[in-house]
């Protein structure tokens, strides 16, 4: 008789955890899908906003980024505060930011979807430099900002698409 509830309780244990565990990957995947549409939303909206994590700048090495730093795109307008490390060719007199911050209208603008996700590329003038903004990200938002300009060295930046969120006054 003990053997049987013995038997009884191990097999409700064991039918417990696995029911458990097939909703936990169900939610997971359900996470993945509203992510997924919601990264589509984005790019199809041409608005979004890339949260840089990393730095790579040409030089080598990696900088992982600890204050918040993003590049904003909605439509044509593009706001970038991004940080530069690397050789400029021209230094500015008197000194300025020394990042990559600027608010101004893209020039021009490619939206193109992939097999792998999204690509997006910017051309934006400014008065101190020409920015070609170089930005690939997957429909799980995770992405890498490449920024050329003719008077510094490329950098790469890797992190995130989100949402524009705008700012609290």
């Amino acid at each position: 008789m003990k053997r049987i509830i013995f038997l009884i309780a191990v097999f409700t244990l064991i039918t417990s955890i696995l029911t458990a565990q097939e909703t936990r990957r169900e939610k997971r995947k359900g996470r993945e899908k509203a992510k997924m549409e919601e990264v589509k939303q984005m790019f199809e909206n041409k608005t979004l906003q890339f949260l840089a994590q990393s730095a790579h700048p040409m030089s080598g090495g990696v900088y992982h980024l600890t204050s918040t730093y993003n590049l904003t795109i909605k439509n044509q307008d593009v706001t970038s505060y991004l940080p530069y490390y690397g050789v400029a060719y021209r230094a500015d007199y008197p000194a300025g930011d020394g990042g990559i911050m600027f608010t101004e209208k893209a020039t021009a603008t490619e939206w193109k979807s992939t097999r792998k996700g999204f690509e997006v590329k910017l051309q934006v003038k400014t008065t101190k430099d020409v920015y070609l903004i170089y930005l690939q990200f997957s429909a799980s938002g995770y992405g890498s900002l490449q920024v050329t300009c003719n008077n510094r060295q490329p950098i790469r930046f890797s992190g995130i698409v989100q949402e524009v969120r705008e700012e609290k006054k």
